[in-house]
């Protein structure tokens, strides 16, 4: 049986085509926590989004995963001591972050949390545990 063969013209439409469909598509990417803090103190750290493209600001959400996506990860949802504060931030080169943070003191050396940032076509979670060293270490 003859492979059907693809005329330049066609793999010209078929890659415009493909191009068009994912102009549309734009995902976030969630990098690696980055800790700003130590034990003893109130939380602070840094994940990475990379450029929002063409989404802007108010159309993404992020913040702590709900208490079913905690379970599949095996982590008590209700085992923060602190609330954590979850924040967007976005710098005048398009560079999202989300900032974690937490009003009062880290008693544990370990700090589990699972991120949730949602956008129109797209959602993303990851898990993270956060090793406090003390302070001056």
């Amino acid at each position: 049986m003859p492979v059907p063969r693809f005329t330049p013209a066609l793999r010209r439409v078929a890659l415009a085509a493909a191009l068009l469909a994912s102009a549309g598509v734009q995902a976030l990417s969630v990098g690696e926590i980055v800790r700003q803090s130590h034990l003893g103190e109130p939380l602070r750290a840094v994940v990475p989004l990379g450029k929002l493209g063409t989404l802007s600001e108010d159309q993404i959400v992020v913040g702590r995963a709900p208490e079913a996506t905690h379970k599949a990860y095996g982590i008590d949802h209700a085992s923060y001591t602190s609330p954590l504060r979850f924040a967007l931030e976005v710098d005048a080169k398009g560079e999202a972050r989300v900032l974690v943070t937490s009003e009062q003191p880290v008693t544990e050396p370990m700090v589990d949390l699972v991120l949730e940032v949602k956008w129109p076509s797209g959602r993303s979670v990851k898990h993270f545990t956060l090793l406090l060293d003390p302070s001056g270490r």
